[in-house]
């Protein structure tokens, strides 16, 4: 990513831990292609903001980057089933979507 996610505060500090853990363990300098989202019901219209989105341009890294994120993370403790990565989409919107939740933790 071109911008210091450190600094944007309207980032909940969980999600900015998690981007800027992946770029420093994968080396790879990532393209946000959604953040925050006006009227919607969900992580990316919630402030701060819980969810981006990844572009990913290859599946098998994509799915490297989304276990690693999930097993250092747990996305909320009272819903196991729910995780902090996850990667989706086909070809050109293939992108790996990064949430955190109030209650996300370290594992």
């Amino acid at each position: 990513m071109k911008i210091d996610i450190k600094q944007l505060e309207f980032i909940d500090v969980n999600l900015r831990a998690i981007l800027t853990d992946i770029e420093k363990i994968t080396g790879v300098e990532f393209t946000i292609t959604s953040l925050y989202r006006i009227d919607d019901d969900g992580v990316h219209g919630t402030l701060p903001l819980r969810g981006t989105d990844l572009r990913m341009r290859s599946r098998p890294f994509g799915e490297v980057v989304e276990l690693y994120v999930n097993s250092k993370w747990k996305y909320d403790s009272q819903r196991p089933t729910m995780k902090c990565a996850i990667l989706h989409g086909d070809g050109a919107n293939l992108h790996l979507h990064i949430q955190v939740s109030d209650r996300t933790g370290m594992v």
